[in-house]
């Protein structure tokens, strides 16, 4: 039988040396993390952060939330796991000697660090002459705002797809219009910032309601889309309820039935003079300022 070489120690270490090489390579090209660091929820961070990272192409960060770090051992424990060029250092905190603890530490480190709500407290602060309570709990209080944001998110679900009809007059805003275009999630965005939000569905083959068609104009906002998104959207719906691709929907995503109710949904809310905005490619969020701009909210 041939004996099988033997490979040689010098051969081996060669190998393992390559093996680091390559692996310090991987993780040079990874994309580099963001810890961000909170004392609450983490909601204020995440969303600015969110809305900074939406200016670079998607992936090209790594964003890992720390949060409630509101006593300094909870804040000291983090802070040890964050370690000499792992990433970078963002934070929302409000205590001062939190916010120095954080700086301290990251210098030690070399690791770049953002302060992402000081100086605005700071500059509000000193062109107003009022000085901030640097109190905690007034983040999350129940007060009035609340109660009203929890009020508005029960109206909405009590009057989501026409549901609620004989109350819908009660509604700071309603949206309209047929079906997939977005109402019940703008809706409830719309209560999550307090208004109460009602949505009421339209066919073409269906009176609308009544109660829709007496709302002062100034209260209702007619949403449309373009007639090729809103039937993709409807297709994969329908395949989504357990369709065969390609099967018959019965019209509801047929490219003339669609295109159909649209421009028929578009003639109502002329007639009606309800505001009427185009949702095509738009995030809830962006729909929901637009409806609240529309009727002067």
């Amino acid at each position: 039988m041939p004996q099988k070489k033997k490979t040689s120690k010098k051969k081996v270490v060669k190998k393992k040396v390559a093996v680091k090489k390559t692996a310090r390579a991987k993780a040079a090209m990874a994309a580099p993390v963001i810890h961000v660091l909170s004392d609450s929820t983490g909601n204020l961070p995440r969303h600015m952060l969110k809305s900074l990272l939406t200016q670079f192409e998607a992936g090209a960060f790594t964003v890992r939330l720390h949060t409630f770090l509101d006593t300094p051992g909870k804040l000291d424990k983090v802070l040890k796991r964050l370690k000499r060029g792992e990433g970078l250092v963002m934070h929302a905190m409000v205590d001062p000697e939190a916010k120095a603890a954080i700086a301290t530490h990251c210098d030690k480190a070399k690791l770049p660090h953002c302060d992402l709500t000081g100086q605005f407290v700071e500059f509000l602060s000193a062109h107003s002459g009022n000085q901030p309570q640097r109190d905690l709990a007034r983040l999350h209080q129940v007060d009035d705002d609340y109660e009203r944001r929890i009020n508005a998110i029960e109206f909405t679900m009590e009057h989501d797809d026409g549901l609620g009809l004989s109350t819908i007059g009660e509604a700071d805003i309603v949206l309209t219009g047929v079906s997939r275009t977005s109402k019940t999630p703008t809706s409830l965005h719309l209560a999550q910032m307090g208004y109460r939000a009602a949505n009421v569905s339209l066919a073409m083959q269906v009176p609308p309601p009544q109660n829709l068609l007496d709302l002062p104009a100034n209260k209702v906002v007619g949403l449309v889309i373009d007639p090729r998104v809103l039937r993709h959207i409807r297709s994969r719906r329908w395949q989504q309820t357990g369709a065969a691709a390609g099967s018959d929907t019965g019209g509801y995503a047929d490219a003339d039935h669609v295109r159909e109710e649209l421009l028929w949904s578009r003639r109502l809310f002329r007639d009606q003079k309800w505001a009427t905005l185009d949702v095509t490619d738009q995030a809830v969020e962006e729909t929901a300022a637009r409806a609240i701009e529309l009727i002067g909210g």
